[in-house]
């Protein structure tokens, strides 16, 4: 793992997982995060509110997981958008949009995908 989600906050995960709980949605919204880190929701309950805090319980660790895991993919989607936009934009004219890709290079290679895949 990553070691910024070894340091991020139980709650600050769940957040990212689940979006923030609205107003009289927390049931629905402790489900979602519970689905999502293949935990129960009483297990998503008990650390939201503090009760699980141990950096290395099971739930923790599963809630991390899983927004790590969550991170990964929407950067790898991230990534894959800004390779067709590349793409497309060296096929109409590399000359007048150079500065756009080598924009949009610099931010592939700050989610740190161009560099590992070799594409």
């Amino acid at each position: 793992m990553w070691s910024k989600w070894n340091q991020m906050s139980v709650r600050t995960a769940m957040i990212s997982l689940a979006g923030k709980p609205g107003f009289g949605e927390q049931r629905r919204w402790l489900q979602k995060v519970a689905d999502a880190a293949n935990i129960s929701r009483r297990a998503a309950r008990d650390a939201w509110r503090g009760h699980i805090s141990d950096d290395g319980h099971r739930v923790v660790k599963s809630i991390r997981a899983a927004a790590e895991a969550k991170a990964v993919k929407e950067a790898n989607a991230l990534a894959d958008e800004y390779k067709q936009i590349i793409a497309g934009l060296s096929q109409i004219d590399p000359d007048f949009h150079g500065p756009h890709i080598l924009a949009l290079l610099d931010a592939l290679r700050a989610v740190g995908r161009l560099d590992r895949t070799g594409d």
